[in-house]
């Protein structure tokens, strides 16, 4: 433990998990539509997926919900991407509805999407639009 960090935390790597209903339409959505590589799959017995996040030691964990599980809160995977354009079309290219395009000013630019399974899934890039100081 240091001082700037109380907890021992890992460096190897950082998980986000979503909850999700039908694992292998999950997965599908995962892999084919946003390119992720699976790093391990348990299947429906174990219940639990891993993949590979576009950043070193970053996980996304697909975790199977039970029949009869509480529902727990669920965060919004945000993903950088250099043309939010070019990724839109993409998405959409592959039947993927997505917001329209939101620029805050000098900020940030971002659009959003769901997953198969619902979970939100935020893009995001530099400020398209930008003021004159």
């Amino acid at each position: 433990m240091t001082d700037k960090y109380p907890v021992p935390y890992s460096k190897e790597s950082v998980y986000f998990q979503y909850d999700v209903k039908d694992f292998s339409r999950a997965k599908r959505f995962y892999e084919a539509i946003l390119g992720f590589e699976k790093t391990w799959d348990g299947g429906e017995e174990a219940g639990w997926v891993e993949f590979a996040l576009p950043i070193s030691g970053a996980k996304l964990g697909l975790n199977l919900k039970k029949e009869g599980e509480l529902d727990r809160g669920s965060g919004t995977l945000t993903l950088v991407v250099d043309d939010l354009d070019v990724t839109k079309k993409y998405l959409g290219s592959k039947g993927v509805d997505a917001s329209e395009i939101v620029d805050i000013p000098d900020m940030v630019s971002y659009f959003n999407i769901e997953d198969s399974e619902g979970n939100p899934i935020q893009f995001v890039a530099d400020p398209r639009v930008k003021t004159e100081k």
